[in-house]
């Protein structure tokens, strides 16, 4: 699937259409559908990882009524590799529904069901500090040090990965203790949002332990573990790399922006990430195609691959760094690069000052 998209989006023409949607109900309601279906994924998953008699809900019996299969015996009876394959391929929905959904949903804090419904979403695979650190924090952040999702000239992914994770959970419980501190209410309190979300986690992994013991709560950590690293990895092909004085304001050009068709539509538009930082209250459809901000490297599921391999991901990226340092980049963020490139030890960077 990824190579599908990486390869259509190189032969589609980009997407540079603004025009307005007539219906965007419809558009939410795909959003608003990825809650139900992460529930049933969930569920299936779940019922999937039981043995011997085992029958959540008695939905086994009641397939078998209706089909004259008898799916509790299959289940019992299939190969370990076939359970490897399965997390891996329901990885990725869950990512789209739990991920890329979730994060459209929360950035609408003008509509309390939306962004209600896209929490509930990213918690059910233990997503409760995204919620808060990237809308309250990241999209403040971006460019700088204190940012889980920009990283460093240098880092690979590999080493990106942990401190991203670390650093999330770290600014989202200073921005939620901040904020009950303003109204008075102890980090204990149920209205801490970081705890409401953990209470609905931790009932996923408990339904999971009933539906299937410990193998189900091992399925369900393991899908947790690999939409978290899919989110991360996408934040590190994002803003790559890019610095940004604290002081002064986000701009278009703090983020790697893609118009490429096809990787648009699986992802929400998340690929026009110059004008979501611009400004990150604008619906998805709304986003406008900012051609001529910093492009990442072969479309957004090209580069998503590409830094797998850090080699391939250093060759790729470094003339892109290299060119927004000289084109995009202001005096003081000039400066910036400049130390971040001597850190890095990458030969192909930029040292010299620039004008």
């Amino acid at each position: 699937m990824f190579l599908l998209v990486s390869a259509l989006d190189n032969l589609v023409p980009k997407d540079l259409d603004e025009k307005k949607y007539k219906y965007p109900f419809f558009l939410d309601l795909a959003l608003y559908m990825s809650t139900p279906a992460s529930l049933a994924i969930f569920f299936a998953l779940f019922w999937v990882a039981g043995s011997g008699s085992q029958d959540v809900f008695g939905v086994g019996g009641l397939i078998q009524s209706m089909t004259n299969v008898d799916v509790v015996d299959l289940r019992n009876n299939t190969p370990w590799y076939h359970y490897v394959l399965m997390v891996f391929a329901l990885a990725m929905p869950v990512t789209g529904a739990g991920g890329l959904a979730g994060h459209e949903l929360t950035h609408r804090t003008w509509r309390p069901f939306d962004l209600w419904l896209g929490r509930f979403t990213m918690a059910l695979n233990w997503g409760i500090a995204f919620p808060i650190e990237h809308v309250y924090g990241h999209h403040s952040y971006v460019g700088t040090a204190k940012d889980p999702a920009t990283a460093a000239r240098g880092d690979s992914v590999y080493q990106h990965l942990p401190k991203a994770m670390y650093l999330t959970v770290l600014n989202a419980w200073e921005i939620e203790s901040s904020r009950l501190d303003k109204i008075g209410a102890s980090v204990l309190s149920p209205k801490n949002v970081l705890l409401q979300l953990a209470s609905i986690a931790m009932a996923t992994t408990v339904v999971a332990y009933l539906c299937a013991g410990w193998v189900g709560v091992m399925f369900h950590l393991t899908i947790c573990l690999m939409t978290k690293i899919a989110l991360e990895i996408l934040n590190y092909v994002e803003h790559y790399g890019i610095v940004r004085v604290p002081t002064e304001p986000v701009k278009p050009h703090h983020s790697w922006n893609c118009n490429h068709l096809v990787s648009g539509v699986f992802t929400y538009n998340l690929t026009r990430h110059s004008h979501h930082h611009a400004d990150a209250q604008v619906p998805f459809q709304d986003l406008q195609s900012y051609h001529g901000q910093p492009e990442m490297p072969g479309g957004f599921m090209t580069a998503y691959l590409t830094t797998l391999i850090p080699t391939l991901w250093q060759k790729r990226i470094t003339p892109k760094l290299n060119e927004w340092d000289e084109k995009f980049a202001s005096a003081a963020e000039r400066d910036l690069a400049r130390k971040a490139n001597k850190v890095s030890h990458w030969s192909g960077l930029n040292r010299r000052t620039l004008a």
